[in-house]
Order: structure tokens, then C-alpha cells, then sequence
């Protein structure tokens, strides 16, 4: 039985190893802050985009997949000027889903908190009758890293959430990079 143990640890810590290795940190130079966050390493390159109103979002997601996540940084268009707290991170993402639920199967916005300190938030809906090469699931979700705010997308076609879990795992891991003026 200790053999057993012994050689379930050994895998254990070599798939983490493994997992770990395939794993890259990179960073994202907004107007204010520089972020730092986990990527896996075949991930290509973020893309820089804008929207129709000017304001920044990072595209990220494997290549030819089926999702892709936006993250918008200190968004004030998208957050608004009042300045977002813990507290009204559910009611803040719920009013803002509002108004897609007539388009979705859903009745209403269910907010689930996520990260192992619970300061991140999101809503999947599913889009009621996509058209083809439509996604059919909208994931959006706000997170609070310390005094900044940052606001994620994913569409997706994953019906068994593994495109939601690993865009938790990616938004989890951002962090405001420490290391930039060294």
C-alpha cells in the first residue's frame, strides 16, 4: 500500500510538473497599469483591439478553437464612473446582462463567484437560436485585482465548460505585474 501511495504522489507532482511547464507567464500594458497573467504556452499572441466607442479590449484563446475571451481593463465606459466594491459585483453584472435575456434560453442572469478568494463573479447565458458559426454561449464576468477592475468575455460553443474553466483559470491568475520597472 505504500508502494501504491509512493507511486500516486510521484504521478500526482509529474502531471503538475507537466502542467506547470506548459504554462507562460505574459503581460498586457494598459494605459495604467501593466497586468501580468498565465497563459498556456501554444496560446498565440493577444491581439490588441477596439471597440466602436475606442476603448481597449485583449483578445486571448487558442487558435482555431471553439471560444475566444476579451479582457478589458479599468474599462470606465464599461464599468461606469462609480467605482465598482465587492459588494456590488453581483448586482453590477446582472443589471448589465439585463438586457441580452431576451435572446437567451435563460429567465434570468444566475451569478456564480469564482477564485480562491471568491472576488470574481460571472453569468453564462445560451444564446437561444444561434446561426451558423454563431457561438452559443456568452460568458461575461468582472473581477476585482485590487484596486482594478477587469471585465471578461468568452463565446463559446463548449457544453461541457471546459472553455469556461480555463478562462477562470486565466482570469484568476492576472495580477498587477510588480516586476515592470525593474
Amino acid at each position: 500500500m505504500k508502494k501504491f501511495g509512493l507511486f500516486f504522489g510521484l504521478a500526482v507532482l509529474t502531471v503538475g510538473l507537466l502542467i506547470a511547464a506548459e504554462v507562460q507567464q505574459r503581460t498586457i500594458q494598459t494605459d495604467g497599469e501593466t497586468f501580468a497573467l498565465s497563459v498556456p504556452k501554444e496560446w498565440p499572441a493577444f491581439e490588441t483591439n477596439k471597440t466602436e466607442r475606442s476603448t481597449t479590449y485583449y483578445r486571448i484563446g487558442p487558435a482555431d478553437t471553439n471560444y475566444s475571451i476579451q479582457l478589458h481593463f479599468n474599462n470606465r465606459l464599461q464599468i461606469g464612473t462609480n467605482r465598482l466594491d465587492d459588494s456590488m459585483l453581483d448586482r453590477w453584472l446582472a443589471n448589465t446582462l439585463e438586457p441580452v435575456l431576451s435572446t437567451t434560453i435563460e429567465k434570468e442572469v444566475k451569478t456564480e463567484r469564482f477564485g480562491t478568494q471568491k472576488d470574481g463573479v460571472y453569468a453564462r447565458l445560451t444564446d437561444r437560436s444561434p446561426k451558423t458559426g454563431e457561438y452559443r454561449y456568452y460568458t461575461r464576468g468582472v473581477r476585482l485585482i485590487g484596486t482594478n477592475v477587469l471585465v471578461f468575455a468568452l463565446v463559446s460553443n463548449d457544453k461541457d465548460f471546459s472553455a469556461l474553466s480555463n478562462t477562470l483559470t486565466v482570469v484568476e491568475s492576472v495580477k498587477v505585474d510588480k516586476d515592470k520597472d525593474k
